[in-house]
């Protein structure tokens, strides 16, 4: 095979996750170099941390790598509305690190509790120490409660943002099922950044079809801080279609910033968030607070002032503690947005940046792109595509390509782009957890 071809099959990997069991051999320099031992300490076993764990290794067979996951289980946010509203068993969406094991990846079940830089450090509550020679952290998102009047981490314990996968999620599952007949489910949406832009409006979606079928005289309303929103016209085609949107017997209805819809504060006793247009009642309320980079991000130094890890976009590492990597929702890589496919984008980039500077090899330019399908109902998916071009000068990541289901879009179409949702999610199940 031809350099130029190599380079060609290795930048689509970096991009997609295609080809992913020959990286190996189109990673390798043309001119050998001695194996170089050396240690990666990875924090967050989530989407983005175990791609980069079991991806550094494919590159590197003599890497010491260990992943730091409090959590025996990964329970994942992709097609957890599925499970929000009945169409989904809990444990297809629950996965082990059994096969990181299996790699040579060591699992340490302990939570991270600070890094120290000087020293090349990682502390873990245990009071045990990990030395490294880079650092990779993907611990994710955290809230800002504070940002909603009436609303703290313990109101969310009742009153669930269901942002993640687990507890909160079986317990907006309850609420939901537990509600009467001709109630209203209230959905909060938060102004960008925050984790997948266009999950909100897919859960909206699956929300409604199922007070369609079981409580028909209920609706969902989101109540949503922004004028507009991902995917808008190919959301609002499917909730007329399926939902009567626009009508007086609508399942679903949207409320924006133009209208009122910026949630300000929640009265729990009432059961009433409060907005710029006035209270508004819900028998179920799911407030999706604003987001920022997680606590250990925070305690760390790798947050900026808005919020998130500011980060190379050619490497992930971070601009503010040397040595150190952020990948996935907690990084601030300028234009990608926040979702499990643009996580694993990330973290084969970083995975192959750091192998060519343990190496000394020349850092090639990075390829992302990102894939979004939303389900709107049964056999119903819509998608967008982007593709990146790595502007250094900047350190941005320029959209290039843009593609969204077109709005002439036939049945067919729709039932691909759902198949299609179905499979992405086990593409990056299996590159993450095997």
């Amino acid at each position: 095979m031809s350099m130029n071809s190599q380079r060609r099959l290795l930048l689509k990997w970096l991009a997609t996750g295609i080809g992913a069991s020959s990286i190996q051999a189109l990673a390798r320099p043309a001119v050998p170099v001695a194996a170089r031992s050396y240690a990666v300490v990875v924090i967050g076993g989530g989407f983005a941390g175990a791609t980069f764990a079991r991806t550094l290794r494919r590159l590197d067979t003599s890497a010491s790598i260990t992943l730091v996951e409090p959590s025996r289980q990964y329970h994942c946010c992709p097609l957890g509305v599925e499970y929000l509203v009945g169409k989904r068993e809990e444990e297809t969406l629950v996965f082990g690190y059994e096969q990181l094991h299996a790699e040579g990846i060591e699992v340490v079940h302990q939570k991270a509790r600070s890094i120290d830089a000087k020293r090349k450090q990682v502390n873990l509550a245990d009071g045990s120490v990990l030395s490294y020679d880079r650092c990779v952290v993907a611990t994710g998102i955290g809230y800002k409660y504070d940002s909603i009047a009436g609303y703290n981490e313990a109101v969310a314990s009742r009153v669930p943002h269901a942002w993640g996968g687990g507890q909160q999620l079986r317990l907006l599952r309850q609420q939901l099922e537990a509600m009467p007949n001709g109630g209203n489910v209230l959905i909060s949406v938060p102004v960008d950044d925050y984790r997948c832009p266009p999950g909100p409006y897919e859960r909206a979606s699956l929300i409604a079809d199922y007070l369609k079928t079981h409580k028909p005289d209920s609706r969902v309303i989101i109540l949503d801080a922004k004028p507009r929103f991902a995917k808008q016209a190919q959301f609002e085609q499917a909730w007329k279609r399926f939902y009567g949107y626009g009508s007086e017997q609508a399942n679903i209805q949207w409320i924006g910033a133009l209208q009122g819809g910026t949630v300000q504060g929640f009265d729990e006793a009432k059961g009433q968030l409060l907005t710029e247009g006035g209270a508004v009642s819900g028998q179920v309320i799911n407030i999706i607070a604003p987001q920022r980079a997680d606590d250990f991000s925070q305690y760390n130094g790798l947050a900026a002032e808005h919020g998130w890890c500011p980060v190379n976009t050619q490497t992930l590492e971070s601009l503010l503690v040397p040595d150190v990597h952020v990948i996935g929702d907690a990084a601030y890589a300028e234009k990608l947005p926040k979702s499990a496919f643009a996580a694993t984008c990330q973290a084969r980039v970083c995975a192959l940046a750091i192998h060519s500077q343990m190496h000394g090899l020349a850092l090639l330019k990075p390829q992302y792109m990102n894939v979004c399908y939303s389900l709107c109902g049964d056999n119903y998916g819509i998608s967008v595509l982007l593709h990146y071009e790595h502007d250094a000068s900047r350190n941005i990541i320029e959209i290039q390509t843009l593609r969204v289901t077109p709005l002439d879009a036939s049945d067919e179409d729709y039932r691909r782009e759902a198949l299609s949702a179905y499979s992405m999610f086990d593409s990056l199940v299996k590159e993450a957890f095997g």
